[in-house]
């Protein structure tokens, strides 16, 4: 079998009736709002299980990362093409890398095939890539040292969907680096926004779906392995979702053209971030309904390394209801959110703005508090302590001394 190359698109088209126009219907045969899911896959370790989800989901575009095609880990078969099999999809796979096959590998990790992301959707789509600038892992060079030799680079896959009621919709289906730190990503997501920002005035409607590992925080702080930068400790007592709130994400074009908060003179020239990025680290309108604390998508290490890792942006979209499945993880390491949205005017990029800023304010608050009240733990418990020295102290000068 011909596998594709990094960075080629590999198209399967398994729906019924490629001709049906009409919005998907309830069971009572009312029109459904569209309905999309994000999910990470997990290399379809456990693929029947994740079919059935999505099945049950009936959604109109998935978005969907770590896609495996032929490699010895997922039973050397084609997930892309039995995903759309099974679910009647139109389906465009982004070739990341070529996993090759190596005795460095474990078992669980044997590669021979290919790996990347995917738009599925039951109608009409027109593909195209966008090429990260930024790589902040050398994988061809340096994927040995992981045990996970690979040929390729990241890269997101970009879709315009034909949908059957108002205009198309651009969809992008992402999975950002996790062997770096906040500025690896962060370039990544200024390619993204570049891009978006240039797309938005002939398709203004946007889904910007996928895995952002936005997780250097926690334990992984502590982790050169997936926290490499300076950031890991420039960031205590947030996470890394909420960095992305306060620092890139509540920055709009009326706050200024470069991203003021990024620059941080107090780090060595070259760590800082370029002036690319802070052109670019400006929010195109993106807006994510998931509570970036609350709303966690993965959680390893039992539970002592959780993060909102996944994120579902709209631009000029509203969304009607969002939902997480596979809570208990059960499917995949990725819980799967889901939304359903319809068309919007202009006017709630507006709205969209200012829930981004009021969150951003309300992070910032409740970094504050938690700050205080560990300076209130740490000054009662060091008050104690003086307390339990001096009670103790006169106790021991009370007794008579021997004679």
């Amino acid at each position: 079998m011909d596998l594709g190359l990094p960075g080629e698109i590999i198209k399967y088209d398994c729906r019924r009736d490629t001709s049906c126009t009409e919005p998907t219907t309830t069971a009572a045969g009312i029109p459904r709002p569209l309905r999309v899911v994000q999910w990470n896959i997990e290399r379809g370790y456990k693929l029947d299980a994740v079919i059935s989800t999505l099945k049950h989901l009936d959604a109109d575009v998935l978005c969907l990362q770590e896609i495996d095609i032929c490699n010895q880990r997922s039973g050397n078969t084609n997930h892309a093409l039995i995903i759309a099999e099974q679910l009647g999809l139109n389906c465009g796979v982004l070739v990341e890398f070529h996993e090759l096959a190596s005795p460095l590998r474990t078992p669980d990790q044997q590669g021979g095939g290919i790996h990347g992301n995917a738009i599925f959707s039951k109608h009409d789509m027109r593909f195209r890539t966008v090429q990260h600038i930024r790589q902040p892992y050398n994988w061809p060079r340096d994927g040995s040292l992981l045990g996970e030799p690979r040929l390729g680079q990241r890269c997101t896959l970009v879709a315009e969907v034909i949908v059957p009621k108002g205009p198309p919709v651009l969809a992008y289906s992402a999975h950002f680096e996790c062997f770096t730190g906040i500025e690896g990503r962060v370039g990544q997501l200024c390619d993204l926004m570049q891009d978006s920002r240039q797309s938005a005035e002939s398709l203004p409607h946007q889904l910007v779906f996928g895995d952002f590992n936005t997780f250097a925080h926690s334990l992984a702080r502590f982790s050169p392995k997936y926290a490499n930068g300076w950031y890991r400790f420039r960031t205590v007592g947030m996470t890394e979702p909420e960095w992305w709130i306060k620092n890139i994400l509540s920055w709009y074009p009326d706050d200024g053209i470069v991203n003021r908060r990024l620059e941080d003179e107090d780090l060595p020239p070259k760590q800082r971030f370029s002036g690319d990025i802070l052109r670019n680290a400006v929010n195109p309108g993106w807006w994510d309904p998931f509570d970036p604390v609350k709303d966690i998508t993965i959680s390893n290490h039992a539970g002592w390394m959780t993060a909102k890792a996944d994120w579902a942006f709209v631009r000029q979209l509203k969304v009607l209801r969002h939902w997480m499945e596979n809570r208990d993880f059960a499917e995949s390491d990725h819980r799967c959110l889901v939304l359903e949205i319809e068309h919007a005017h202009k006017d709630i990029l507006d709205e969209h703005k200012k829930l981004t800023k009021r969150l951003a304010r309300e992070l910032e608050l409740r970094r504050k508090s938690k700050f205080w009240t560990w300076c209130s733990l740490v000054a009662a418990a060091s008050l104690s302590l003086v307390a339990f020295k001096l009670a103790r102290s006169s106790m021991v000068s009370g007794f008579p001394r021997s004679i």
